[in-house]
């Protein structure tokens, strides 16, 4: 985002300057902005001389060339694909979570249940995209001109930042409504549409210090709310995780500069988009697009980390050391599980992912179960089940970090008692689970076509049946020690687990 600014005051400066509208180009196409990426190359092929070429210019005209060809056939192919047939444009149908969570919260008696969640963010996003289709393009005299109302782009981040899973099209023309709406949103409060962090962070106090805050406020929210939501669909719709990670990296950095710069400044002046909640809620987010990246560029890319992963996690844990864990009083239902409950959960699986990574590491090389590698695994286990023990039980996530836990178990050595109670928790919850989120996109499909958590309950339930079995002939006991191998249970001696 900061290559973007640097290149677009670079052409500014001197517009006759190719290797600027490359630098443009290139930044462009790192963010996925496919359409100004081929307009910045083609700039940079015109102001090239078109006669009387040195070798160098010859050199650079033919690459400009290559890199224009191959940003229009990205475009091209993009502007080809049926990503609004299926993938997000869903049926506003009565299975879909937030229709079953708004149905049954009249039935409810406790705070815990994911319903609270995820009907409060529906609501938030179902208000928001209403507002937004009141916009309407107007035919004035003085040209054509924009009628909307504020406050989407914030209801939108605000219930994605609660609950990303409320992501939903309902209409064909939502990206189209969506851009008319931010350029409306960004010239009504004279926002950074072309800014990165860097950028932000000179001309905010400049700008400050001139207008104050209510010429601030509105404008530093709209422009980084406005990251948060591209952040989302890139990573969403494109499946383009560096790209998102860009976008979230940047407003995460300026939020929390921001934090310290008006730490005594009150929240009315500055604006909700620096409540501790909110960049919480980004710093979840992050944290989720960059263990996406990392779990695709595993191997391939080292710039992402576990130990980047493991200290976000941690970040979020001391953050919320203390906080509230059970709300009080039904208007705080929703807000405590979203931005107290949720994140800690989060945190928690993030530390039974980075153990479990590297008691398979480990494990590759000592090429055993050695008792580093089940101690890894074990500390996996534990993650995992705390995890799992911060959602209500009918929570999605509530039986998927059970089942992570029970992978760390199979995957090293379990015994049969703490299977079983690993197994029978998560049958217990699956019922009550799929009274919200039995049409969720989780539990049907994972990413990338992969099979939804549905398809891993089950065969979670096949295998505590043939631990039943096993016990009914009387090969194990509940004090058994068991392992995997493939979708075979094998009993193992201590005496083997250090080998």
């Amino acid at each position: 985002m900061d290559a973007t600014s640097d290149a677009l005051k670079a052409t500014d400066i001197n517009p006759s300057y190719a290797k600027a509208w490359g630098r443009l180009a290139a930044a462009r196409t790192g963010l996925n902005q496919l359409q100004g990426a081929v307009d910045a190359w083609q700039q940079a092929v015109a102001v090239l001389p078109k006669s009387d070429l040195t070798l160098a210019e010859q050199k650079q005209r033919a690459q400009y060339s290559a890199e224009l060809a191959t940003a229009q056939k990205r475009l091209d192919e993009f502007g080809a694909t049926k990503h609004l047939d299926g993938f997000l444009l869903r049926p506003l149908d009565d299975d879909l979570p937030w229709k079953r969570a708004l149905a049954i919260l009249p039935t409810l008696t406790t705070w815990e249940s994911s319903a609270w969640v995820i009907a409060t963010a529906y609501q938030e996003w179902d208000a928001a995209v209403a507002q937004m289709k009141q916009g309407q393009v107007v035919h004035t005299p003085q040209g054509d001109g924009y009628f909307g109302l504020t406050g989407v782009i914030e209801g939108l981040t605000n219930a994605l930042v609660a609950d990303e899973r409320v992501f939903h099209i309902a209409d064909q023309d939502f990206f189209e409504l969506y851009q008319k709406q931010l350029i409306f949103e960004m010239t009504r409060f004279s926002g950074w549409p072309s800014s990165g962090s860097r950028e932000l962070m000179e001309v905010v106090p400049k700008r400050l210090a001139a207008e104050g805050w209510n010429s601030v406020r509105p404008a530093f929210s709209v422009t980084v709310r406005a990251w948060i939501m591209r952040a989302f669909v890139e990573e969403r719709l494109t499946g383009k995780c560096e790209a998102a990670l860009d976008l979230l990296t940047s407003a995460l950095e300026v939020l929390r500069w921001g934090q310290s710069v008006w730490k005594d400044v009150p929240f009315e002046d500055k604006g909700a988009i620096f409540q501790p909640t909110l960049v919480r809620g980004v710093k979840c987010l992050r944290l989720n697009v960059y263990m996406s990246a990392y779990t695709k560029k595993r191997g391939v890319n080292p710039k992402y980390s576990l130990d980047v992963l493991l200290a976000g996690a941690q970040e979020l844990l001391d953050e919320l050391a203390g906080a509230p864990t059970q709300p009080q009083n039904v208007d705080d239902y929703a807000f405590i599980l979203a931005f107290h409950r949720y994140p800690t959960g989060q945190a928690h699986a993030i530390r039974g992912f980075y153990y479990n990574e590297k008691a398979r590491a480990l494990r590759g090389t000592v090429q055993g179960l050695s008792r580093a590698v089940v101690d890894l695994y074990l500390e996996a286990t534990k993650a995992y089940t705390e995890a799992s023990a911060c959602y209500p039980p009918d929570e999605e996530s509530y039986p998927w970090y059970l089942h992570c836990a029970l992978q760390a178990m199979w995957e090293s050595v379990g015994q049969v008692k703490c299977l079983l109670a690993l197994l029978d928790s998560m049958k217990k919850s699956t019922v009550l689970v799929k009274r919200i989120w039995e049409f969720g996109a989780n539990w049907t499909s994972g990413p990338n076509s992969t099979p939804g958590f549905v398809v891993h309950f089950e065969k979670d339930m096949m295998l505590r049946d043939q631990l039943f079995e096993k016990m009914r002939r009387g090969e194990i006991n509940r004090d058994s020690l068991v392992s995997l191998q493939g979708d075979v249970i094998m009993v193992i001696q201590a005496s083997n687990v250090w080998a």
